[in-house]
């Protein structure tokens, strides 16, 4: 009997479908991954409440974050069956200013569509495959490129991590160039802020977290964060100044909820030459900027990107095994799911009472 794929779908909003599709076909330059654990992402804030898609999924397309183990190679591959791999988001070119920099693959042309990229897509119809091309299913096809052997004692669990939360967090914060001992805001809190805090954390940096949210603000004391300030106070700037060095303002801002009401916040209690890193997105929110008054007067540095640079995948991989590091990803993976469970999964995402939710597709 021959081997077949099983894919979750979303057809409609809050309804889910497990289906079973034909088991994936690589070429060289690919293998084929046992997907272990599958992260929520976007599926089910936005694709299980409001059915909203961006370009690169589809309601029988889902998930780009993974790990596993790899089943299947080609002759010549640099991977053997049986390695346990972190399977970074997207395609690879090669070619392109990304993929020459070491830069993160998120922006190879391959995935982008301005340059007729399909991203995870693409890699389906690259290898004639009619399935495998994403992560929440149990065989997913993998560009060797954006593999990243897991070393020997470090859990699946904890390499879950090293995309759309710790990874996203670590990756930025090496472009922001925090340091120990300086102080870093961080509002909008979900798992991207979480992946930062953690990032903050490990780097010895002094962490304030602009919280609402009770249930998060338990998992971020679990983590250690000690320095919490509730936005919709009147004096919350008075209060965040006040926790750094000289009432100068925070060296670093982070927002990971790509929402006005915490970027402007940020940038209001940013000291002079102080960084600002916007990690999240909200499809159609915007944010008045005036370069004058924000970004001139001020001088502040501006920053942002998706996932992880390839130059910064070792720094992260190391940093998975620290004690910092695995408390904060014990503290941040709030819930665990099957994904024959997925609806319950979602249904806890959408409710904002968690930190960063795992799917198990062999389960």
């Amino acid at each position: 009997m021959s081997k077949t794929n099983v894919v979750l779908s979303i057809p409609e909003p809050g309804r889910f479908e497990l289906l079973e599709k034909p088991y994936p076909k690589i070429k060289s330059g690919y293998v084929i991954v046992e997907t272990e654990i599958a992260p929520v992402c976007l599926e089910g804030s936005r694709i299980w409440a409001e059915h909203d898609f961006e370009f690169h999924d589809d309601p029988t397309h889902l998930g780009h974050e993974g790990v596993g183990t790899v089943v299947e190679v080609c002759r010549g591959s640099n991977y053997k069956v049986g390695d346990r791999v972190i399977v970074f988001q997207g395609d690879h070119c090669g070619q392109c200013h990304s993929c020459r920099n070491a830069l993160s693959p998120t922006y190879c042309h391959s995935n982008l569509p301005q340059y007729g990229g399909r991203c995870l897509m693409g890699i389906e119809e690259k290898n004639d495959s009619e399935s495998g091309g994403f992560a929440m299913g149990k065989y997913r096809i993998a560009p060797e490129a954006n593999l990243y052997r897991i070393p020997e004692g470090v859990d699946f669990r904890y390499a879950a991590a090293s995309n759309c939360s710790f990874g996203v967090g670590f990756s930025n914060q090496e472009l922001m160039n925090v340091k120990a001992g300086e102080s870093v805001l961080v509002g909008g809190i979900g798992f991207i802020a979480m992946g930062h805090i953690i990032s903050a954390l490990y780097r010895n940096a002094s962490v304030i977290a602009l919280i609402r949210n009770r249930y998060r603000k338990t998992i971020l004391k679990e983590m250690g964060v000690q320095h919490f300030v509730n936005p919709d106070d009147e004096d919350w700037a008075e209060q965040v100044r006040a926790l750094t060095y000289e009432g100068q303002g925070v060296d670093h801002a982070v927002d990971g909820s790509g929402v006005a009401y915490y970027q402007e916040k940020l940038m209001a209690v940013t000291r002079l030459y102080g960084s600002i890193n916007f990690s999240g997105h909200t499809p159609g929110a915007k944010v008045e900027l005036s370069p004058l008054h924000h970004i001139l007067d001020p001088a502040h540095s501006f920053c942002g990107q998706h996932d992880v640079r390839v130059k910064d995948r070792e720094g992260l991989v190391r940093a998975l095994m620290h004690p910092v590091v695995q408390r904060g990803i014990d503290a941040m993976v709030t819930h665990e799911f099957p994904m024959s469970e997925a609806g319950a999964a979602f249904d806890v995402q959408v409710s904002k009472r968690c930190g960063k939710i795992y799917l198990y597709p062999q389960r």
